[in-house]
């Protein structure tokens, strides 16, 4: 009896001391199991890297990480948790200001705007979500805004594009409408990401929702310089002109002299806002993609 207690004794001993240096080779040796890349990309920053110009994250700070626009001057800003750490939390009297705006910025012929936006239905005007300023015109340069209307879900959204050149073109400034039968369905309440695109070799507007390129008509799809009806040709690279200061969550009426004060119908943006970024590139279909993976995963 006492011998089958010693051996029992033993064989628990020896168990022990292997599973002891088990579990100390695998806490010690081992590295973390690293994420599976998404469209070939570990992080969202991979994506079109030379082409990123603007990046905010809010978290905690209204700062461009790239240093494009800068000088930043938050009025009423406050945080709330965003897709990524934290998100601009914006209010009726809340905008960014910021005083300079890089030569990369004001020159880029094409662009991508993304950003993840979190809001809920308005009413009484149009809220702007940022505008790139044009110092001798009652509009910006370029900008997005979301006009109100009668749904409690689907989005009217407006992004407008510039292009001034000597001789001017009839359509120098163009307004892209989301509205009708191609109003944003499904986009209030949540999370949703937006990325709207404009390619000036191809004079071709294109927009994503949640990572899928919504399909548009013609009408809305291809730019043109003046109306296509009586020869107009493609609208081409962008162009813009006059620029002065950027803001996130107003308009350039907001931000005072040269410009006269905001009519009524021109509100501060009230919802969230994270993640957002400008390239001086058309995103192809798959970077836009798993740049929504990749920030959705934290990444």
């Amino acid at each position: 009896m006492k011998k089958h207690t010693y051996i029992f004794l033993l064989s628990f001993v020896l168990a022990s001391t292997v599973f002891v240096s088990c579990e100390d080779s695998i806490d010690k040796t081992n590295s973390p199991i690293p994420y599976e890349p998404i469209g070939g990309y570990e992080n969202s920053d991979e994506i079109a890297k030379d082409h990123l110009l603007a990046k905010f994250s809010f978290d905690g700070n209204i700062q461009d990480s790239k240093n494009a626009i800068t000088g930043g001057v938050g009025t009423d800003v406050t945080y709330e948790t965003g897709v990524k750490g934290n998100a601009y939390k914006g209010s009726a009297s809340s905008f960014i200001t910021y005083n300079t705006v890089s030569n990369a910025v004001i020159n880029l012929k094409n662009i991508s705007v993304s950003m993840w936006i979190k809001t809920d239905p308005h009413t009484g005007g149009a809220q702007s979500l940022f505008m790139l300023p044009k110092k001798t015109d009652f509009w910006g340069n370029i900008f997005s805004l979301i006009e109100a209307n009668d749904s409690n879900t689907s989005m009217f959204l407006k992004n407008h594009i510039q292009k001034d050149v000597t001789p001017s073109i009839p359509w120098s400034g163009q307004f892209i409408e989301h509205k009708d039968d191609n109003i944003l369905k499904n986009m209030y309440g949540s999370w949703k990401h937006i990325v709207w695109t404009y390619n000036g070799t191809s004079s071709t507007y294109s927009i994503y929702i949640d990572g899928v390129k919504l399909d548009l008509p013609a009408t809305i799809s291809k730019r043109y310089a003046s109306d296509p009806s009586t020869g107009g040709g493609p609208y081409g690279e962008l162009s813009n002109s006059e620029v002065s200061k950027f803001i996130i969550g107003g308009y350039q009426q907001h931000l005072g002299t040269p410009w006269g004060n905001p009519d009524g119908w021109m509100l501060h943006y009230t919802g969230l806002m994270d993640e957002f970024r400008i390239y001086d590139t058309a995103l192809a279909d798959n970077e836009v993609t798993a740049l929504y993976k990749l920030e959705k995963d934290n990444r």
